[in-house]
């Protein structure tokens, strides 16, 4: 059984056609790229046990970051019988750079911003997340700052480091200018 790969403009012409499935991580779905509009959370590392949770009544739109883990999800989806299901094809990073809606969950205070920062750079740098914590740790000091009372100086720091570090790399992640936009973004607003 095949599953239909769609543009996020054509997912969003028919929103209203499905039940939008987004297998990302926890913090991802909370994280800087957003969610599609009416999005339900169900990470691809519990897809399969809990598939027969999911609803039928609409195909699935099955959405992650950069449509690579949706596109498993599908696979696993279809061979499993559930169908239909599309792949949103680029994932979040495609849907924010056509500038479609988005659900944002904003971090109430500095201390889930950082929590946030962390996460993000986990997952797309080459850091370990104990090597994350000490690069943060190491900014926060440099700013008088700490884990436990991060100040707004102190994460503006942490995020141009951020931003000069993938500079200098040879390679940096595709939602890097998105990621940065949105954290800057919540940062204004706390």
């Amino acid at each position: 059984m095949a599953f239909e790969e769609i543009t996020p403009a054509e997912a969003n012409r028919r929103l209203d056609e499905f039940h939008v499935l987004d297998v990302r991580a926890e913090h991802e779905f909370q994280g800087p790229l957003g969610r599609v509009p009416g999005a339900s959370l169900l990470p691809l590392p519990e897809l399969e046990a809990r598939a027969a949770e999911l609803p039928t009544s609409r195909p699935l739109l099955v959405v992650c970051r950069s449509g690579a883990r949706s596109g498993k999800a599908c696979q696993l989806l279809t061979a499993r019988g559930i169908a239909p299901v599309a792949n949103l094809a680029g994932g979040m990073i495609a849907w924010n750079r056509a500038q479609l809606p988005i659900e944002h969950t904003d971090p109430g205070s500095l201390k889930e911003l950082l929590a946030l920062v962390m996460a993000w750079l986990s997952q797309v740098g080459p850091w370990t997340p104990e090597a994350v914590r000490e690069l943060v740790r190491e900014r926060l000091e440099e700013a008088g700052s700490s884990f436990e009372a991060p100040s707004h100086a102190a994460l503006d720091r942490a995020l141009d480091f951020l931003e000069e570090s993938f500079a200098q790399a040879a390679s940096s992640p595709p939602d890097l200018d998105l990621s940065l936009t949105a954290f800057r973004r919540s940062l204004a607003v706390l």
